[in-house]
């Protein structure tokens, strides 16, 4: 419960500074990531405590060093490969990795071909990557009912949300500046609740 509301008073924080444009934000929401990212060091589900921390190390790049981003997006490629695992373990299924990597794959494939950036071809995986494991999160969700699965899928789904927000941002003139300035705010707006809702999702006994 102090987790949750010390993350609650800093997404207020950061989300008040950045619709007022109060100041600079970011050290606020890297210290919200590196909290929560400390709080699943007990490793109680492996696959979720390394994606966190591979969570925290995209945002060193992405966030707070504003460079590198290809190795940004890598370790988020990597995020989604540690929740494809997670989803294969309950369901139980030998080949279900394999089907998960395989859009993965394709994405990489499709923009190295048609001469792409390292950075967009590795975005082009993770997306794909992505929205099976979002999917398949859902479905997990709906066929089980239990908490933590709705909780994970929750988090997927929000976490989906601000990945749409950053891809738009990186457009710059896409829907007019009303559109981009939502982009840019709603970007952490739903990235640090999406983060809360997969961390909790450990934490849930059903």
């Amino acid at each position: 419960m102090k987790l949750i509301v010390t993350e609650t008073i800093l997404y207020l924080t950061f989300l008040g500074m950045d619709i007022f444009g109060i100041g600079n934000s970011t050290p606020i929401k890297f210290v919200s990531i590196l909290l929560l990212t400390l709080s699943v060091l007990d490793f109680r589900e492996k696959t979720v405590s390394f994606a966190l921390l591979l969570t925290l190390i995209a945002d060193v790049f992405l966030l707070v060093l504003d460079r590198w981003y290809a190795a940004g997006v890598l370790c988020f490629l990597g995020v989604q490969i540690l929740y494809a695992a997670r989803l294969q373990k309950e369901s139980r299924g030998n080949g279900a990795l394999l089907s998960f990597l395989l859009p993965a794959a394709a994405g990489l494939t499709a923009c190295t071909s048609y001469g792409f950036g390292l950075t967009e071809a590795l975005a082009a995986s993770y997306i794909a990557l992505f929205a099976v494991n979002l999917l398949r999160a859902c479905l997990l969700a709906k066929r089980t009912g239990e908490n933590k699965w709705i909780l994970f899928a929750a988090g997927l789904a929000l976490f989906f949300c601000c990945d749409l927000c950053v891809g738009l941002h990186n457009m710059p003139g896409t829907g007019g500046p009303a559109l981009q300035r939502f982009a840019e705010l709603a970007m952490w707006a739903f990235y640090l609740p999406g983060q809360v809702l997969i961390r909790t999702s450990v934490y849930t006994d059903k």
